[in-house]
C-alpha cells in the first residue's frame, strides 16, 4: 500500500458539501461560489445552504436566535461556569480551551433537527466569544444575526457586514485537519457535540486555525514598513516559516484572501491601522518576489478581525464560530455514510525482539 505523509493527495472519503481548489484557485459551497455567496447571501443562509442544501436562512435564525436568547437571558449557569473557567488559571484560560469545555458540556435533545442541534451549539458558541467583550452585545441585527452576536451593540452596518463575510469564508473547506477530525469521531457514531468538541481541538493548532493569530503577531511585531522589510528577508534568510502563506490545496491563490484584503482596506481609519496595513502588504510583496507564496486567508483575516476590535486570542475562536456548520454537515454526511475510518499504518520500528 502506497504511503502519503500527512495522507496529502490521499482521498478518504466522499462528500457533496464542498470542492475546495479546483483549478488551483476555487471554492464552491454545494455548487456555488463561496465569493459570489458573500455578495449576495448572509451567513445564516450559507449556512442553510451547508446543512441543508436550501438558501432560505430563516430556520437557522429562529433557532440560533432562541438558543442564544435563553443563554442571554436565562441560561446563569453559562454565564457563571464561563466566568469560573476564566479565573481558573492565573493567566487565564485560553479562550478556545473555553470554547472546548463549554461546549463539550452542551446538552443534546432527541428531537432536534439538524438544523436546531447546530444552532444550539452555534449560539453556544457565540455566547461564550460575546462574553469577552466589555461593551454590551446584546442587540442584535436582524440582518446579520450571528456577527451582531459577536460584535459590541454599536458596530456599523459595515463592520457587520464585513464579519459576516468572513464567517462565510470560514464556514466550510473540505477535508482540511478539524473537518477530518471531526469526521472520524463521527464515524465511531459519536454524538455531534463530541465531534464539533475535536474539530475545536484540532483548530486551535497553530498549523490550522491558529495560524490567524500568529500571522497578525507577526504583523505587529514591526513597527514601520522598513523595519519589516528587514525583519522578513532575515527571518527568510534563517529559513523561519512566514505564518498565512501559501495553502496545501490551493496552488494559484486563496481566493478569500482578495475578499478579506478588501475589507481591510475599507476598515482602517487610524494612522496606527493603516501603518499596519502597509506592513502588512509589504510582507505580502516580499513573499511573493522571494518565495513565489501568496496569502492564504488566515493573514488578511487576522488583520481585519484586529479591525474589527476583537484582541488575537479570540481570533481563532470566530474562526469555530463560521465553521462549527461545515463541521456539523460533514458530522451528518459521515454518520448517514455510517463507514468507520480506520486507516492503516506504516510500521517503522523494531522487528521481532
Amino acid at each position: 500500500m502506497e504511503f502519503s505523509p500527512g495522507l496529502r493527495g490521499v482521498i478518504a472519503g466522499e462528500t457533496s458539501i464542498s470542492t475546495v481548489g479546483k483549478e488551483g484557485t476555487s471554492l464552491r459551497y454545494r455548487g456555488y461560489d463561496a465569493i459570489e455567496l458573500t455578495k449576495n447571501n448572509t451567513y445564516e443562509e450559507v449556512a442553510s445552504l451547508i446543512i441543508k442544501d436550501s438558501l432560505d436562512g430563516d430556520e437557522f435564525k429562529e433557532a440560533f436566535l432562541k438558543h442564544y436568547n435563553n443563554k442571554a437571558l436565562e441560561d446563569e449557569t453559562l454565564s457563571k461556569n464561563i466566568e469560573n473557567l476564566k479565573s481558573i488559571h492565573p493567566k487565564g484560560m485560553h479562550p478556545m480551551d473555553l470554547l472546548r469545555t463549554i461546549v463539550s458540556g452542551g446538552e443534546e435533545m432527541d428531537s432536534d433537527t439538524e438544523i436546531e442541534s447546530i444552532a444550539r451549539i452555534s449560539a453556544t458558541v457565540c455566547f461564550a466569544i460575546a462574553s469577552y467583550h466589555k461593551a454590551d452585545t446584546n442587540s442584535l441585527s436582524d440582518k446579520y444575526l450571528v456577527a451582531s452576536s459577536l460584535l459590541p451593540n454599536d458596530a456599523s452596518d459595515e463592520m457587520l457586514e464585513a464579519l459576516d463575510d468572513m464567517l462565510i469564508l470560514y464556514a466550510e473547506h473540505g477535508f482540511n485537519a478539524s473537518t477530518f477530525a471531526t469526521r472520524v469521531t463521527a464515524s465511531t457514531r459519536a454524538d455531534l457535540t463530541g465531534a464539533i468538541v475535536s474539530g475545536i481541538a484540532t483548530l486551535k493548532g497553530e498549523l490550522h486555525g491558529g495560524a490567524n493569530e500568529r500571522a497578525v503577531e507577526l504583523i505587529n511585531s514591526f513597527n514601520t514598513v522598513e523595519e519589516a522589510e528587514k525583519g522578513i528577508y532575515s527571518l527568510l534568510d534563517e529559513k523561519k516559516k512566514i505564518m498565512g502563506f501559501g495553502h496545501g490545496v490551493y496552488k494559484v491563490q486563496d481566493p478569500r484572501s482578495p475578499v478579506v484584503k478588501n475589507w481591510v482596506d475599507q476598515l482602517v481609519d487610524n494612522d496606527f491601522s493603516k501603518n499596519r496595513f502597509e506592513i502588512a502588504k509589504k510582507i505580502d510583496q516580499i513573499m511573493d518576489e522571494e518565495k513565489n507564496l501568496f496569502p492564504n486567508v488566515d493573514f488578511y483575516g487576522g488583520l481585519l478581525l484586529a479591525e474589527l476590535g476583537f484582541e488575537v486570542d479570540l481570533f481563532t475562536p470566530i474562526f469555530v464560530a463560521g465553521r462549527s456548520i461545515g463541521w456539523a454537515a460533514h458530522y451528518f454526511e459521515q454518520r448517514e455514510q455510517d463507514i468507520l475510518i480506520r486507516p492503516a499504518a506504516k510500521y517503522i520500528g523494531p522487528s521481532e525482539r
